[in-house]
């Protein structure tokens, strides 16, 4: 989920080209009022400085001034929203996100408080912005969490597909652009118009800022880099089948869309060593001290060691209740299972050699490396990744939903 973050954003006005959110010297305006709050001119002026270098001309124009609006409008709703339903986001949350955004810029807390006092931002300003977006990030995740259920069949359905195989790994880095059609024949000849204008991603950017119905119409509807297992199907055939950048009009639901392909990718796939073990686990108790143990590990690596059965001793000694049973098997281990010491025993014993006594945590160690392979992911990570894609396919819809009901339960008053 592409969440786009206020204060994150304001990382990148920290030049010395700009003074954000400087004291107002004079009374401000009211732009909106939402829910009784208001949102004063002097933030949507703020906001503007923030983005004004991905607005084609760097100009307020009455367009961008509406949608940079909108979407302080839409940000207020959901962290009404968040509050109303009991969500809060801590102190220690709030800390610890000033403290990554300080880390970001390699400096401390009190160089942060720094740069934004010489930059004319106000902290305290600053840090509730901070806690909104927290507020925002959560209240989305929980209701894509409540309101889209994938069941075991869609992720059967997703692996056995083409999708799942082809797609995982390619990415495209998209802008998005979305005409509702509350009045289907008006959106339909205005996205056709939008399209005759645009040329170019510049011209995109333009229509995007303008016109845009989309979350993200203030960055140029840009989506950034996602998976084509994570867009919309309708989204995947048409970048699939039109040779771009430019691509649709594309109808849906939710309206008209159209895209623009800034790039495609398609990274190495990455694999991950496994090793097929058995093992072998002693412990001291309140029989045998540590020293008998290891003694008796000892000797039993020396039976192994004179061709003794490995499943055998470790049905008969083993005190693994998780592989006993299994004749010490535990499976093809994946990296980071195990504790440090087991996993820098696993590398240095060949296949098909048996391990000296070793010990961790746990207690005396043999293990025995029955095989290696180099394995893309497991069942239950495929089927994990496929419940992601899934979930991604659908959020974007669910959370325009959500807004409109927001919209429509709420008392906004623009003013002229």
């Amino acid at each position: 989920m592409k969440l786009l973050s206020f204060f994150t954003l304001i990382l990148f006005a920290l030049t010395p080209l700009q003074t954000l959110h400087a004291e107002p010297t004079k009374i401000d305006g009211i732009a909106a009022i939402v829910d009784s709050k208001p949102i004063l001119e002097s933030d949507i002026i703020s906001r503007f400085q923030i983005v004004k270098d991905r607005v084609p001309g760097g100009v307020m124009t009455d367009n961008i001034h509406r949608q940079i609006l909108n979407q302080m409008i839409d940000e207020a709703l959901q962290a009404n929203y968040a509050r109303k339903v009991g969500m809060r986001a801590s102190s220690t949350e709030v800390d610890n996100a000033i403290l990554g955004v300080a880390k970001n810029m390699n400096l401390d807390l009190q160089g942060l408080k720094n740069v934004l006092a010489n930059k004319g931002i106000n902290y305290t300003r600053y840090r509730e912005q901070i806690e909104q977006e927290i507020l925002i990030n959560n209240i989305k995740r929980e209701m894509v969490r409540k309101r889209i259920v994938i069941s075991d069949q869609e992720i059967n359905d997703y692996l056995s597909s083409d999708t799942s195989i082809t797609k995982e790994k390619e990415q495209v880095h998209l802008r998005h652009l979305l005409i509702r059609a509350s009045n289907p024949e008006e959106a339909a000849a205005k996205i056709e118009s939008i399209t005759k204008n645009i040329n170019s991603e510049n011209d995109f950017v333009q229509q995007a800022i303008e016109n845009s119905d989309g979350q993200f119409a203030i960055e140029g509807g840009d989506l950034g880099w996602r998976p084509l297992n994570q867009l919309p199907p309708l989204f995947v055939r048409a970048i699939e089948t039109e040779k771009g950048p430019l691509i649709g009009p594309l109808q849906s639901n939710a309206g008209f869309h159209l895209l623009w392909v800034i790039e495609k990718r398609s990274p190495d796939v990455t694999l991950q060593q496994q090793t097929k073990a058995r093992h072998i686990l002693v412990r001291a108790n309140e029989i045998r001290d540590m020293d008998e143990t290891k003694a008796l590990a000892d000797d039993l690596y020396k039976k192994l060691k004179n061709g003794a059965d490995f499943t055998q001793l470790a049905k008969e000694y083993s005190e693994d209740q998780g592989s006993t049973l299994q004749g010490g098997d535990l499976g093809w281990v994946a990296p980071g299972t195990m504790v440090p010491e087991f996993e820098e025993m696993m590398k240095k014993t060949s296949i098909g050699g048996i391990s000296k006594p070793f010990r961790t945590q746990f207690g005396w160690h043999i293990l025995e490396v029955e095989g290696r392979r180099e394995a893309d992911i497991s069942d239950k990570v495929k089927r994990s990744n496929a419940e992601r894609a899934l979930m991604a396919q659908k959020q974007d819809i669910v959370l325009g939903n959500w807004l409109d009901e927001l919209r429509a339960d709420a008392f906004i008053d623009i003013k002229k």
